[in-house]
């Protein structure tokens, strides 16, 4: 039975939304009988407090960069990419699958490396990243198409992409879409307090702050009380009458601060279409509150009209049936030990 390596920069227990991904999407090819590894680095995106996933963890010992500062993130993407070498030249064997998050991104030209000793090359599309540039700087339409053609040489080079949402910019023929999903769940019914709104999560490059501040001021307007609870540059630049918070670490004062507020609020760019689809639109919409949108347009916006009728408690039976089509059924293959944590050594 083929082994499954999933490699995503950030592990528990940090609370990326990548890694979160990563993880349960291990768990539950774990649970239905795959042997999988859970493999990503020792830095920090975001702190957390979770149980331990259910699924084996190599994780990877590398130079930590500092949130904020690029060049440094830079050093740190580097370092993650060495590791990942490393691992897959020691650990990955012929027959075997590798999926590969799109985190960290210069991790986009390991393919021929995984393909190179027998095994299942797949890149996991989370962010696409020649148009979240965009969001750092308005580079020049001509050195973005060079980019762009870059990047989609490289994501040719992969047996399959897996995109989580049709907006992102490649379109090559080994793509295919399975959304993301809520990474929460929420178990009872609790009555919302009345005029509230919250927006949790990141603010970052690509969520346009003047439609944002928009959309807040006309809820403000009507009574509510708004909260940005989170992180990233955006938080800094809001106004004295939005409350702002910083990110939760524990899952369950997450869930309650998604349930107790009547409204929640989902922010895009308009001008920057290709590069992401929010993950934090799906738990807002598992939640069952009244959803508000602000910088959503064209190839976004329609995404959004797919996905808010989309049956996402489907979408990890759609990882499990991409895999099976792969190498067969999982019938009769061994359970990840659960609670497993192997650390591997790894020079910076």
């Amino acid at each position: 039975m083929p082994t499954i390596h999933i490699l995503s920069q950030y592990l528990w227990p940090d609370s990326a939304p990548t890694g979160l991904y990563a993880e349960q999407l291990a768990e539950f090819l774990c649970a239905n009988g795959w042997r999988v590894l859970l493999v990503g680095g020792n830095g920090s995106y975001r702190e957390g407090c979770r149980p331990q996933p259910k699924c084996q963890m190599v994780v990877l010992n590398h130079y930590h960069g500092k949130r904020g500062s690029l060049l440094s993130v830079a050093q740190e993407y580097r370092a993650v990419r060495s590791a990942f070498l490393r691992y897959i030249a020691s650990s990955v064997q012929s027959g075997d699958i590798v999926v590969v998050s799109s985190a960290p991104p210069n991790t986009v030209d390991l393919a021929r490396k995984i393909q190179r000793g027998g095994a299942t090359a797949i890149y996991w599309l989370q962010d696409y990243y020649p148009e979240l540039v965009r969001g750092l700087w308005e580079y020049p339409r001509v050195f973005r198409k060079g980019l762009s053609h870059c990047w989609d040489r490289y994501l040719l080079a992969w047996d399959h992409v897996v995109k989580v949402a049709a907006n992102l910019g490649y379109t090559g023929e080994n793509a295919r879409i399975i959304r993301n999903w809520p990474t929460v769940r929420f178990p009872s019914t609790v009555e919302p307090t009345p005029l509230t709104a919250l927006y949790t999560g990141n603010f970052g490059y690509c969520q346009h702050l003047p439609s944002f501040l928009e959309t807040c001021r006309e809820l403000f307007d009507q009574g509510y009380r708004i909260t940005v609870q989170g992180d990233g540059p955006g938080i800094q630049r809001m106004p004295a009458w939005i409350q702002t918070r910083p990110a939760l670490k524990d899952s369950d004062e997450l869930v309650r601060s998604y349930q107790q507020a009547e409204v929640h609020i989902i922010a895009a760019h308009p001008e920057i279409q290709a590069a992401v689809f929010p993950s934090k639109f799906w738990n807002s919409l598992a939640s069952g509150r009244r959803l508000v949108f602000s910088g959503f347009s064209g190839a976004m916006l329609q995404e959004l009209k797919t996905s808010m009728d989309a049956s996402y408690w489907q979408h990890l039976q759609q990882w499990k049936d991409f895999v099976e089509g792969l190498c067969g059924s999982g019938e009769g293959a061994t359970h990840c030990e659960p609670q497993a944590v192997v650390h591997s050594e790894s020079r910076l």
